[in-house]
């Protein structure tokens, strides 16, 4: 009996991690579906006789729509806990994978898109993720919330050269086919963890008929919806200039006479930096904070995107893109832990919803820029200029945020 309750207890203790190890691992398999979409681009477009700009307007389908169902599943994870909204992306991305290997019209690939992957499948991996993380973790908040962003860095390396052998050797349909079924083995085994409550989320408090729901407290002295609004404003102006480059900087290299491989390349070295520092970034925040590790990353982006925009030399843009990567990889994940740092733990889910939803938005709108832009000067010199500007934005709210939480420890200590 004495056996049985120590493992109880470890494991009580070790749980925590498990959580983190499920999330990361749901993030990595589950967002794995664009990096299929992407690799399967060529291919599928040939097959069909589609322009490009079919899987492509699927692609940004599903990435709005998955900013959208966020902002209901987060609240759903709030009352019912992690395991059944993690359910529900278990069952849609893999059974959209599989329809997706059997369209034929550019509208059966829109709805499956829109609704399957992104309404109820990607709407399920990382905002209420990593709200379910930061309830798990009062100590090590930032590095487990780090390890669990690394997600999407993971994916971007795991899954294009699997479905590039897979499409070599089966095509296109097979790939989907058979990453549907790899992901519904691998989600569903991650929902058994993930279907353990965190210790203390309990169900939010009904809300008597006839009645309404008391003010939110205040957030650093100011109304919480303010701080808020605030945070979905800074998300705006630090996703617009993480997304061009990544979108644009190889189109960028080429138009400048690197080669494709070098132009590639930097774009990989952006993305293996970046998984270092959403680890390292973590890891910071448990240290000076959430605000100050924010405004770190986002300015290094913003000095790197300026650096990017001027030079046309090689070795210059592989310093720059890596560097770049060290500043964005550690931003994301700092929303969710602002969010559980500031604002009170019910609702959190909901909260860290709208926030990402605004993330969503910030990096749709990034990646349009650069394209118009382009169209309209010759030049991505210009769009980078726009994403530098943006930056700053986004530099001078968290900054503000910054001071008001200086003034508002020092005004409670007093």
């Amino acid at each position: 009996m004495h056996d049985v309750a120590e493992a109880r207890s470890r494991l009580d203790r070790w749980y925590p991690w498990l959580i983190v190890v499920a999330s990361l691992t749901m993030i990595v398999v589950g967002q794995g579906i664009q990096f299929v979409l992407s690799v399967s681009l060529k291919a599928m477009t040939a097959d069909l006789g589609w322009p490009r700009q079919v899987p492509s307007l699927a692609y940004a389908a599903s990435m709005v729509c998955a900013g959208i169902g966020a902002l209901y599943l987060g609240r759903l994870s709030d009352r019912l806990g992690m395991g059944p909204v993690a359910l529900i992306g278990a069952v849609m991305i893999p059974g959209g994978a599989v329809l997706t290997s059997f369209v034929t019209e550019p509208w059966q690939l829109y709805l499956v898109f829109g609704v399957m992957i992104g309404l109820f499948g990607n709407a399920t991996i990382f905002a209420p993720l990593m709200a379910n993380t930061t309830r798990w973790f009062d100590r090590n908040r930032g590095l487990a919330l780090g390890i669990v962003a690394s997600g999407q860095s993971m994916g971007g390396t795991i899954w294009p050269p699997i479905a590039t052998a897979l499409n070599i050797e089966i095509g296109w349909r097979g790939t989907f086919l058979w990453y549907g079924v790899a992901a519904l083995v691998l989600m569903m085994c991650m929902t058994l963890i993930l279907r353990r409550r965190a210790p203390g989320h309990l169900p939010p408090a009904p809300v008597p008929a006839g009645s309404r729901r008391a003010t939110a407290a205040p957030v650093l002295g100011w109304p919480a919806w303010l701080v808020q609004a605030m945070l979905c404003a800074a998300i705006v102006g630090c996703c617009v200039p993480m997304a061009l480059p990544l979108v644009h900087l190889v189109p960028h290299a080429s138009d400048l006479g690197f080669g494709p491989a070098a132009a590639a390349g930097l774009l990989s070295v952006a993305l293996a930096t970046s998984f270092i520092s959403r680890v390292g970034g973590g890891m910071l925040a448990d240290r000076i904070g959430g605000l100050r590790t924010l405004f770190i990353g986002s300015a290094i982006q913003a000095a790197m995107l300026a650096g990017i925009a001027s030079t046309t030399d090689l070795a210059l843009l592989f310093g720059f893109a890596a560097i770049f990567g060290l500043g964005y990889g550690g931003i994301i994940a700092m929303y969710a832990f602002i969010v559980r740092e500031y604002f009170p733990s019910e609702g959190l889910g909901g909260r860290i919803a709208v926030v990402y939803l605004f993330g969503t938005l910030g990096m749709a709108l990034g990646g349009w820029t650069g394209g118009y832009v382009y169209d309209a000067v010759g030049s991505y010199a210009a769009a980078f200029a726009i994403g530098v500007a943006f930056n700053l934005g986004n530099l001078a709210l968290i900054g503000t945020l910054i001071l008001r939480s200086r003034g508002h420890s020092a005004a409670a200590a007093a």
